[in-house]
């Protein structure tokens, strides 16, 4: 019953931030603000990670981590509440929506990570790469599936009925993770080499330096975080310009547009499943650098053709690639990382997973509104060839694993 509940909780969750990311874009994208403000509004949801990443980590390994989610999935619930319950306001006012994607960013910040943290309380030991893996699945099958999902429903509701809906899944999402049984009900405190069992809360100094000593130790790991970061610059054109390519150089409309991006989802789902069916091979590493590889390919065919299909197509093709990559990736760190410190690594990830994009989305946005959104997926699809390239063959000790 454990695992029902906490799947329940983190599909419903996940689905709603999905959903949340790519229906905030979209409005943003029918706003007369300034240059780019999709990608400012995106650049914003993901601002809170590089600076509370460390301490909500921290929480994370401390106390109960699902009340620490419970509590941070409540700044989602109300980001999506405040956007229904005052679309008119932001209509008047764009830039308010700054502060309230911070807001939503610093629920992520937690929850993101969080939800697979709690994986080691609720499930055994030895099953935890296997869980790992599918709960990343259902993870990027949310992220894909929700183009479509908010096409549908945008069809005949408005953004204010759309993001009332979104607050209802956070809000029974948080319900169902009160209902877990906690394994750790005291908030009992663990430490890692150095650290001392106090109650003083560390400093950002002493919680940097606990993370960088675990990555000098093992460089597996920290190649690991570097292909985060790599991996994940395809995103942000991705979540920002593709949307807005699709309705104004194809000329498609809500649901047709989600139509095409939703391939993305089975391609997430494929490749997800097909981690879990191979997930007991060696070499982990090797496999991702190849697969690495192959998406930087596939993002290169986005544009270029001009037909909604071959979009779609390539979109699937990069949805297996990036469903391998994202399932890999975290399932690598959560069995090198220790106990006393596998929050903070994996919210050192989440960081490298989730704010890379938010650059890049950015960047990407004001690329897109001064030469284009063909010209800037070749920018993107250039450098994301090389980082594929120079890293196959500079980490040894990843492709060696």
């Amino acid at each position: 019953m454990n695992t029902f509940i906490f799947y329940f909780a983190f599909a419903i969750g996940t689905f709603a931030s999905s959903c949340f990311l790519y229906s905030i874009v979209i409005f943003c994208q029918t706003l007369d603000a300034v240059k780019g403000f999709s990608g400012i509004v995106f650049f914003f949801l993901f601002l809170p990670f590089p600076i509370f990443f460390l301490y909500t980590g921290y929480l994370l390994d401390r106390y109960s981590k699902k009340w620490v989610v419970v509590s941070f999935q409540f700044f989602l619930f109300i980001a999506c509440f405040l956007l229904a319950a005052l679309t008119e306001v932001f209509l008047t006012h764009p830039f308010l929506l700054l502060p309230l994607a911070f807001v939503n960013g610093i629920g992520m910040t937690t929850v993101l990570p969080g939800r697979m943290a709690i994986l080691r309380e609720v499930m055994e030991s030895h099953r935890l790469v296997f869980h790992t893996i599918a709960g990343n699945l259902l993870l990027i099958f949310a992220f894909g599936m929700s183009p479509l999902a908010v096409g549908w429903f945008r069809e005949g509701n408005t953004y204010s009925t759309l993001f009332f809906v979104l607050a209802g899944f956070h809000f029974l999402s948080m319900i169902a993770f009160t209902l877990l049984r906690d394994s750790n009900p005291n908030g009992k405190i663990k430490s890692l080499g150095s650290e001392t069992k106090t109650t003083s809360f560390p400093s950002l100094t002493s919680n940097l330096k606990t993370i960088l000593d675990f990555l000098k130790t093992d460089p597996v790991s920290r190649q690991v975080m570097y292909m985060a970061i790599l991996s994940m610059l395809a995103l942000g054109p991705i979540q920002v310009i593709l949307p807005k390519y699709v309705r104004n150089e194809l000329g498609l409309g809500e649901l047709a547009r989600g139509t095409v991006l939703v391939f993305l989802g089975p391609g997430l789902f494929l490749g997800g499943v097909l981690t879990i069916l191979f997930h007991h091979l060696e070499r982990k590493g090797l496999v991702l650098l190849i697969v690495f590889s192959l998406s930087s390919f596939f993002f290169l065919g986005f544009v270029p053709f001009g037909k909604p299909e071959a979009t779609s197509l390539f979109l699937f093709c990069f949805g297996v690639s990036g469903g391998v990559l994202s399932s890999l990736l975290p399932a690598i760190l959560q069995k090198r990382a220790e106990d006393g410190i596998r929050g903070r690594i994996l919210s050192l990830y989440t960081v490298c997973f989730q704010f890379t994009p938010a650059v890049s989305g950015f960047l990407a946005a004001l690329l897109a509104d001064s030469i284009g959104s063909q010209l800037t997926f070749g920018i993107f699809g250039g450098i994301f060839l090389c980082f594929a390239f120079i890293s196959f063959f500079q980490y040894k000790e990843l492709r060696q694993s």
